[in-house]
């Protein structure tokens, strides 16, 4: 029960961190608990995806052209669109989703819920390994997941359906790609590409994310409705 508890520990950390950082009109907490439960239920609907386009799955011996088959045209992809569907569904629809930050919570918390129920899936046989994959499997879905809270947040404001749903693709398709690239990374170490070199491609990649959330966080925020009633 303690590795459990440390699992979730995990995401709640994350989750409250974003939540604070919301600071002109923080979301209720019931929205925020139904975008987790709705990323802890999408790690099933990711499972049912992926089993039903990559059936048997990819061997350790498999082809450099199969496992990135795998990472980029099954498993960010049907990760990302199960982490979005969670929140697109629950959450955008209310009237309290009403503000440029709101896309980048909600995601976090979708993707927090995804990364913890995740965790406890692998954590069946081995319940220590959260102790690794905790921290960063948390923090790399809630990365690859800000893409397309964003481009939910920015489709809210505008009025065009045509526009909407432009935005909306084009947050996922980054979304999976950078999801995608992550997993390309850790497939081809000590492959295709050593150790150290998949390191450090890993820490371009989730560094060049953070970048782009503290940029979107900022624009969020100084775009926010309620930071003018602040002001006033």
């Amino acid at each position: 029960m303690i590795w459990f508890a440390i699992a979730i520990a995990f995401g709640g950390v994350w989750t409250y961190a974003f939540y604070r950082e919301d600071v002109h009109d923080r979301e209720p907490w019931w929205m925020m608990l139904l975008a987790l439960a709705g990323g802890v239920g999408s790690l099933w609907l990711a499972l049912w995806l992926e089993n039903r386009v990559l059936p048997d799955g990819v061997a350790e011996d498999a082809t450099l052209l199969l496992r990135m088959k795998a990472v980029y045209l099954v498993a960010g992809p049907c990760e990302e669109f199960a982490k979005f569907l969670a929140v697109f569904l629950l959450v955008w629809p209310l009237r309290a989703f009403n503000e440029p930050m709101d896309g980048i919570v909600y995601a976090v918390a979708a993707a927090a819920g995804f990364a913890t129920m995740e965790n406890f899936y692998f954590m069946k046989h081995e319940p220590h390994v959260v102790l690794a994959r905790g921290p960063i499997g948390v923090a790399v879905h809630i990365l690859f997941s800000i893409f397309w809270g964003a481009a939910l947040a920015q489709a809210k404001m505008i009025p065009s359906r045509g526009k909407r749903f432009l935005i909306i693709v084009a947050g996922l398709v980054v979304a999976a790609f950078v999801h995608g690239s992550f997993d390309a990374i850790v497939f081809t170490a000590q492959r295709e590409i050593t150790l150290w070199m998949a390191r450090g491609l890993q820490i371009v990649l989730v560094g060049s994310c953070f970048l782009f959330l503290r940029w979107r966080m900022r624009v969020a925020l100084f775009h926010s409705p309620f930071r003018t009633k602040a002001l006033a």
